[in-house]
């Protein structure tokens, strides 16, 4: 895909050059408020994918206050917990935390990892709790969060990594990182030129043509191996040959056949 689009937004690449973008690999600093407000485009439907002018965004770095936690609802219980957070953005979002299946029940020792290392979810009575390694999370804690954006109904962030923020400096600093990641990467559009794209292609041919050559040499390979043991086995069979010639060299005639016992030659009295 190569809209132009709107001036404002600026080229929209395609999909072979997002490992180059500068948004693609990164946990973006971001707000509640900006994952609402991402675009999707067409072409991409589908692939959990959204763009900030014509960068395009997949991972998300949030930091806010824990308002609510609780399991999914109906039979999504078992396979998520909900944790809602507000960063003040004016807008609260979802952060689903994928559990481990089969387990609802059970206090904070007997319930299982979830899919997060050092996350744990206990349910003790009906009521869901959340633990980072053995600290309790809980409403009023804040938190930072990194996850890949999804949708269900409406944007959620699928929780990947989880802090607690245990200082208000610590909580500066990420308003400060976001503040930078703002101001020197997402308010301007990305930029990559036909030069940067005809490399960014050669570099991708020649990782194609490295992966092709390990493919023949590796088929190379297996035809010697296959050659050299099918040449040892005609060696082996020689000399095996060779080697019952000479034991059957002074062997009385027919002695190499075994007989039944009915048939076996009878011996005249």
């Amino acid at each position: 895909m190569t809209d132009a689009g709107p001036a404002h937004i600026g080229q929209l690449y395609a999909r072979k050059y997002f490992d180059e973008s500068p948004t693609w690999s990164v946990w973006n600093l971001l707000t509640a408020k900006d994952v609402f407000a991402l675009r999707e485009e067409p072409g991409f439907e589908g692939q959990d994918l959204y763009f900030m002018l014509n960068h395009p965004i997949q991972y998300a770095y949030l930091c806010g206050l824990v308002v609510g936690f609780g399991l999914a609802s109906a039979k999504g219980a078992d396979k998520y917990a909900i944790l809602e957070l507000d960063d003040g953005s004016g807008w609260t979002i979802e952060v689903k935390i994928p559990r481990q299946s089969g387990e609802v029940n059970g206090a904070f020792g007997d319930t299982p990892e979830t899919m997060i290392d050092n996350v744990k979810v206990g349910v003790d009575m009906g009521i869901a709790s959340l633990y980072l390694e053995k600290r309790p999370v809980r409403v009023g804690s804040v938190v930072r969060v990194k996850g890949t954006i999804t949708k269900f109904r409406e944007r959620q962030i699928e929780l990947k990594r989880l802090f607690l923020v245990d200082s208000t400096e610590e909580e500066v600093r990420f308003w400060s990182r976001l503040t930078k990641h703002r101001r020197d990467v997402l308010s301007k559009p990305w930029v990559f030129t036909a030069e940067q794209q005809a490399k960014a292609d050669a570099k991708a041919a020649a990782v194609q043509q490295r992966a092709r050559d390990k493919v023949r040499h590796e088929r190379r390979a297996d035809a010697k191996l296959l050659a050299r043991e099918a040449r040892d086995k005609a060696k082996q069979d020689v000399l095996d040959k060779q080697r019952r010639a000479v034991l059957n060299a002074g062997a009385l005639a027919g002695s190499e056949i075994i007989r039944a016992p009915w048939e076996q030659p009878v011996k005249k009295p």
